[in-house]
């Protein structure tokens, strides 16, 4: 038995709201096995016609176009109804590795998260749609052994960037906390975790040696096409892969892509009920940098009544 997982992130460019590190995991009778393979009969790249397969790709493409949200609520809702007792948004967001509670706290915006992690996704589809993925993954010797995702509120990743001096190391940081979670959840049993590369970086071993302290890092490619390392711990291995568009070519990756889209979704779907209560005058926003900088000239002046400062609001670049 080995464990296969997968790691990638939501939201690291916007102007407005959270940064999201999704994760999977799954258990799997041998690290190379092709999961889109395996449940080639409900869950693909591309939806069959009869929308009958669910969609898992990189949640770009998932989401675009019409009935994007829709797709990944479905998608997302089907993995997490084959948890034994699936979330809320609050115990989503609770789940390990979680930030500490002041974040959220400090960010009012968010409060209101005791509702439904995929509101628009139907609970009789997502049951049939997760008895069929267990079915599928039996057959290939597998289980979905971990599903969530790591938000990172913008107070706490603004204070990140202060304190480690770019957003792009922020995010290795927090891409830490969630290979810790995964080290530690599968024990000893071999791991490997397939991750998206963060913009141009190609090497990675001494970041990884100082912010997991294994015995040792065998670097075995830092090229281009990808970063490979074995972390060798006291009584396993740990294999981890940093390739560019892995949550196109990697099934864990893509469902992690879907995890953190759709904890980023829900989190602004908060964002604009909160604000839209207090300023109804101001139209939502999804947060990315054109809108989110109309969304911040139509509330200027008015933050202040609410008491935010737009400081707080707006993500360090």
């Amino acid at each position: 038995m080995s464990f296969l997982a997968g790691v990638d992130e939501a939201g690291y460019g916007p102007l407005l709201g959270p940064l999201v590190v999704g994760y999977s995991v799954f258990r799997v009778p041998a690290p190379d096995v092709n999961l889109w393979r395996v449940l080639a009969d409900c869950a693909r790249r591309k939806p069959d016609r009869a929308r009958r397969a669910l969609q898992v790709d990189d949640s770009k493409k998932v989401f675009t176009g019409p009935g994007g949200r829709a797709r990944l609520e479905r998608s997302v809702a089907a993995f997490e109804a084959l948890a034994p007792r699936p979330s809320s948004l609050q115990a989503w967001l609770q789940r390990p590795p979680a930030p500490a509670s002041a974040w959220f706290e400090r960010a009012p915006w968010y409060g209101a998260c005791d509702g439904l992690l995929c509101p628009g996704a139907s609970a009789d589809r997502a049951r049939l749609d997760a008895a069929r993925l267990r079915r599928g993954l039996e057959r290939g010797g597998c289980m979905l052994a971990g599903f969530g995702a790591r938000c990172v509120p913008e107070g706490e990743l603004n204070h990140l960037v202060r304190a480690q001096g770019s957003k792009g190391t922020a995010l290795f940081t927090v891409t830490v906390e969630v290979l810790r979670h995964l080290i530690a959840a599968t024990g000893d049993a071999p791991l490997r975790v397939e991750l998206d590369r963060h913009g141009g970086r190609t090497r990675y071993g001494a970041l990884l040696a100082q912010a997991l302290q294994p015995q040792r890092v065998e670097v075995h490619a830092e090229t281009p096409a990808a970063s490979l390392y074995t972390l060798h711990f006291e009584t396993r291995a740990v294999q981890m892969r940093f390739t560019p568009e892995a949550d196109g070519a990697h099934f864990g990756v893509a469902l992690a892509s879907l995890a953190a889209k759709m904890t980023r979704e829900r989190l602004m779907d908060l964002w604009n009920e909160w604000f839209a209560e207090r300023l109804p005058e101001l139209r939502p926003t999804r947060g990315y940098a054109t809108d989110g900088r109309r969304w911040l000239q139509q509330a200027a002046g008015r933050l202040a009544r609410l008491g935010v400062d737009p400081q707080a609001l707006v993500r360090a670049r």
